[in-house]
């Protein structure tokens, strides 16, 4: 009987030992497994982004030298997103149930998601750039040949930017990100139907103004003095009525409080040909200049006018 229970102790210790070495190698190669999934999905990303960020970096380049959406953009970058997936999924397909590839698969969209659409970003705020300046030079150009904001040419200039800046949305769309330029098209057309509602009170709009008045001075005193030589080759005598007449005002004034004379400052404003000019020192002495205290003024104000006759 004794014999019996020491065969059958050692028989269950065997199975047992047995059991050990099956199971001790499954849970050895499983830690194994992980580690290589791991690394593979590790070396995937980064081979992945490596591969992209040239790209990427040559479109902000671009950006900066003023090349915006060039023709084939949009293909570029939707391929890049698609390849740079599709070669991650390749190199990790070994690896499908891990949850570093989900997690790494994950890293990666979001670092294109990221990257392209800025650059996306970069690109429309560049071709919006452009699009509002060529808008402000040909508002410019209309309001010099009409003279005034021209509401029906100003509206057909604004359907072109708004058509040119369509074109810039579409050639830098990004189909495998959907990313359209919705909202940068939005704010476009805002910034320009609000450079055109500002436009005629504008420093280009006053600028474009004064430069019309030039010229119109300059083609007026061209006729004038092409008048007075053929009146002069007939041999009329010249006429003294005064062409224009231009009168400026300018005030200057002084406030000079009792003190050593340690603090001054002036300040000036010019209205076309009309200035002011106004002054502080604290230099007043009650006991010089031969004038009692009460006497010497505060404020001193000395108009000056000024009248230019043209003849």
């Amino acid at each position: 009987m004794l014999r019996a229970f020491v065969v059958a102790g050692l028989a269950a210790s065997t199975n047992a030992i047995r059991a050990t070495h099956r199971t001790a190698p499954l849970s050895v190669r499983g830690g194994a497994d992980d580690a290589r999934a791991t690394h593979a999905c590790a070396a995937a990303l980064a081979a992945a982004k490596g591969k992209a960020a040239p790209k990427i970096a040559r479109w902000r380049l671009d950006v900066d030298d003023g090349r915006l959406c060039p023709k084939g953009w949009s293909a570029e970058a939707s391929s890049l997103v698609e390849d740079a997936l599709r070669e991650f999924d390749a190199a990790t397909r070994t690896h499908w149930q891990s949850e570093d590839r989900v997690k790494s698969r994950a890293a990666l969209a979001a670092y294109l998601q990221s990257e392209v659409g800025s650059a996306h970003l970069d690109q429309l705020q560049g071709a919006a750039e452009r699009r509002l300046r060529q808008l402000k030079a040909a508002l410019g150009r209309v309001y010099a040949k009409a003279g005034s904001a021209d509401a029906d040419a100003f509206d057909a200039e604004l359907r072109k930017a708004e058509h040119d800046f369509d074109g810039d949305a579409a050639r830098c769309r990004v189909d495998a990100l959907k990313l359209e330029g919705v909202d940068e098209r939005t704010a476009f057309l805002d910034a320009a139907r609000q450079l055109a509602s500002d436009f005629e009170s504008s420093p280009a709009a006053q600028l474009v103004a004064t430069r019309g008045e030039r010229k119109r001075a300059e083609k007026a005193a061209k006729a004038a003095q092409r008048a007075a030589r053929q009146d002069a080759a007939k041999g009329k005598a010249p006429s003294l009525v005064p062409k224009a007449v231009n009168v400026a005002v300018q005030l200057v004034g002084m406030l000079r409080p009792v003190g050593l004379g340690n603090l001054q400052g002036y300040c000036s404003y010019a209205m076309g040909p009309h200035s002011l000019l106004f002054g502080y020192a604290d230099d007043r002495d009650p006991n010089g200049g031969g004038m009692d205290g009460d006497e010497i003024p505060l404020f001193r104000l000395q108009p000056k006018f000024t009248v230019d006759v043209d003849l």
